[in-house]
Order: structure tokens, then sequence, then C-alpha cells
């Protein structure tokens, strides 16, 4: 397990906003304007913190003509549920998560 990983991606969700962008990609891939107008913040700040949650391998983009598309990267999410997954266990001896 990546420690020094798992620790700047929680340091990434550190802010309110990148866990609001987070919990609406939850429900699928969105544009950037989409984003923007589901936060009700400038497109600046919201590209700022994309930019912050994709360098840490949390969400990924993907450009359709002039447009960006974000969706969460699974593999990211996965890795930080799966150490949450592994403190709750061993703080309750519980071997479901």
């Amino acid at each position: 397990m990546n420690y020094k990983k798992i620790a700047n991606a929680f340091k990434v969700l550190g802010g309110s906003e990148r866990i609001k962008i987070i919990r609406y990609l939850s429900t699928g891939e969105k544009c950037v304007c989409g984003i923007f107008k589901h936060l009700k913040l400038p497109q600046n700040l919201v590209s700022y913190h994309l930019g912050a949650l994709r360098k840490k391998d949390l969400i990924i983009a993907r450009k359709e003509g002039k447009w960006v598309y974000y969706s969460l990267n699974e593999n990211g999410i996965e890795e930080l549920k799966t150490f949450l997954c592994e403190v709750l266990q061993k703080e309750k001896n519980d071997h479901t998560c």
C-alpha cells in the first residue's frame, strides 16, 4: 500500500468544494460546464479544483471537441476505500466493508 499516495489524496480532499465535486461525479461523468453550474462557482475556480483532483488520480478527464468531461477514477477511489476498510476491519475485528 502506498501510504504517501493515500496521504496526498486525503490532503487534496481537505477542501469542501473538492468533496462536493467527488460526490457529484459519483453519479456519473459530467461536463465541466455542468460541474460549475451545479456548484454555483466560477469556472476558473472549478477548473482549479478539478486539476488538483486529477493530479492525485481521483478523477479523470476526457476531451470531446471543445468540451471536457470528468468522471471518478475508480482505481484512485478504490485505493482510498481499501485503506479505510482495512482500518475499520482492524479496529472492529470485522471482515466486512
